[in-house]
């Protein structure tokens, strides 16, 4: 069984900007997807409206965010992808102080509709 997760992140509003960050994101680093799936991603997805991000993570059941996080904050090339990330990136108006990806809450699912 999968966990699911979505979370949401701006861009910076630089139509050039933009383009670069989904060319990066059209092959991510390899260090980057072994990260990924080595600590419990199955599967990711990232969607875009206009400067606002949205993304979809499905995780293994035994997926645990803490720990991902400080396996994240150790590996030198996560953090260099983060720090080229973070040019292009900007919080969303609701996004804690120090925190990029910010849950969002789920408000329907139609498989629990009558």
């Amino acid at each position: 069984m999968t966990r699911r997760y979505c979370r949401a992140l701006d861009l910076v509003d630089d139509p050039q900007l933009i383009a670069d960050y989904e060319r990066y994101h059209r092959e991510i680093w390899p260090e980057i997807t072994g990260h990924l799936r080595r600590y419990g991603i199955a599967e990711m997805e990232i969607y875009r409206l206009g400067t606002r991000l949205m993304m979809v993570m499905e995780t293994t059941e035994d997926f645990d965010s803490e720990e991902f996080a400080r396996r994240s904050l150790a590996d030198p090339k996560v953090c260099e992808w983060e720090a080229l990330m973070w040019r292009y990136q900007r919080p969303t108006p609701w996004t804690p102080p120090d925190e990029k990806w910010v849950a969002m809450t789920r408000i329907f699912s139609l498989t629990e509709q009558k």
